[in-house]
């Protein structure tokens, strides 16, 4: 999309609006597209305070619906693909996660870190759930005396 990291360090709006207002694609805009580039600035400050990259994608969006650029059917489109896709990528590292730690082929904490999930997701998905040693409740240990 357009350059990154329009933000100062401290991410504030002002400086991302001003970032914003001086790309190449914002000068020659009329007074009232600047004044909605500006508010889709401060907007996208607020929506995204701790990312510089969304942030900056929000305000290629408004840049490119501004100048007559932008296509929604076509990235709404792309948009859905990539869902599925992750979908079917996501069952797919899941199913090899979980046969991985069965097999004792790789950790339960070596492959929760390699798909970014938590541990415990990755031992609900194998079926275990809680501790994996087996404890005998104290009324099974009296019906055994």
């Amino acid at each position: 999309m357009g350059t990154h990291g329009v933000a100062d360090p401290e991410g504030s709006p002002s400086a991302l609006v001003t970032a914003a207002m001086s790309q190449p694609r914002a000068r020659h805009l009329n007074s009232a597209q600047r004044a909605r580039l500006q508010r889709a600035a401060r907007d996208a400050a607020l929506l995204y305070p701790d990312n510089s990259d969304l942030q900056q994608c929000a305000i290629d969006a408004a840049l490119d619906y501004l100048n007559d650029s932008a296509d929604l059917d076509a990235d709404g489109a792309k948009w859905h693909r990539i869902r599925q896709e992750e979908r079917r990528l996501g069952a797919r590292v899941r199913q090899l996660a979980v046969m991985a730690v069965a097999d004792k082929a790789i950790s339960e904490r070596r492959a929760a870190s390699a798909i970014f999930v938590d541990r415990m997701a990755l031992r609900r998905w194998s079926g275990k759930t809680g501790h994996s040693r087996k404890t005998e409740s104290p009324r099974g240990q009296e019906s055994s005396r």
